[in-house]
């Protein structure tokens, strides 16, 4: 239990569960469902969120190393685009198991050890889960825009 005084541990240990179960659940047959939802209905919803200036930060980090397999290359082929989207729900449901899993033992931490390191809990959880599952939100949103403008022009 000593663990849950930690929060970056804690933080990096979804991330590991996260991806870990995500590998579980593509093999469900409600995974194509899953990873298709959307939080907001809206786009605007997310950039007036901040998920717009997220990326940014992100883009001008060491951060930007990670997922490198879902930057978009100058020739947009269909079918890596297709390819490129499956990376980003992979990401995106990770983040979400990952979200899950910190705020459960949000709660714990908060109860063991007080309000002061259940909200770095907090802090870190909408950091480094919620805002990458809404960035990815809004990348798949545009990517299928683009996918469905290439399907258009080649039909």
């Amino acid at each position: 239990m000593t663990i849950l005084n930690n929060a970056v541990a804690v933080m990096f240990l979804s991330f590991i569960i996260g991806v870990l179960v995500d590998l579980v659940l593509r093999r469900m047959p409600f995974y194509e469902w899953l990873s298709g939802r959307y939080v907001f209905a809206d786009e605007k919803t997310y950039e007036r969120l901040g998920v717009a200036w997220f990326r940014k930060i992100l883009l001008a980090t060491p951060l930007r190393m990670f997922n490198t397999n879902i930057k978009i290359p100058k020739n947009r082929d269909l079918q890596l685009l297709k390819d490129i989207r499956k990376h980003i729900a992979a990401a995106e449901v990770s983040h979400w198991v990952g979200f899950a899993v910190m705020a459960v033992l949000t709660v714990f931490s908060w109860m063991f050890y007080g309000p002061k390191i259940g909200l770095s809990f907090v802090v870190l959880n909408v950091l480094g889960n919620l805002y990458p599952c809404l960035l990815q939100q809004y990348n798949k949103r545009r990517l299928y825009q683009l996918i469905a403008a290439m399907e258009r022009r080649q039909s």
